[in-house]
C-alpha cells in the first residue's frame, strides 16, 4: 500500500514541506533510507542523516528547524 505525504500530513494533522505527492511505500531507519521509504527524526543526534537519507518522505517535529536547506 502507498500514502503520499499529503496523505501523511493530513492524517497527523501536520503540513507538508517539499512534494506533497512523493510517495512511501515501506519504512527505513532516517540513516538507511532508501527511495519509497518514510523515516521520522526524533533524536537530534541523527540530524545529519536528514541531509543525506534517500527516504522519501522524513517526519520532523513541527518546532524543527533545518541547518540548511
Amino acid at each position: 500500500m502507498e500514502f503520499t505525504a499529503k496523505q501523511i500530513a493530513d492524517f497527523l494533522g501536520g503540513t507538508v514541506d517539499g512534494n506533497e505527492n512523493a510517495s512511501v511505500h515501506t519504512f527505513a531507519k532516517i540513516e538507511e533510507g532508501v527511495p519509497g521509504a518514510l523515516s521520522f527524526l526524533s533524536n537530534v543526534k541523527y540530524t545529519q542523516y536528514l541531509y543525506s537519507t534517500k527516504s522519501s518522505i522524513i517526519l520532523v517535529n513541527k518546532d524543527f528547524k533545518p541547518d540548511s536547506l
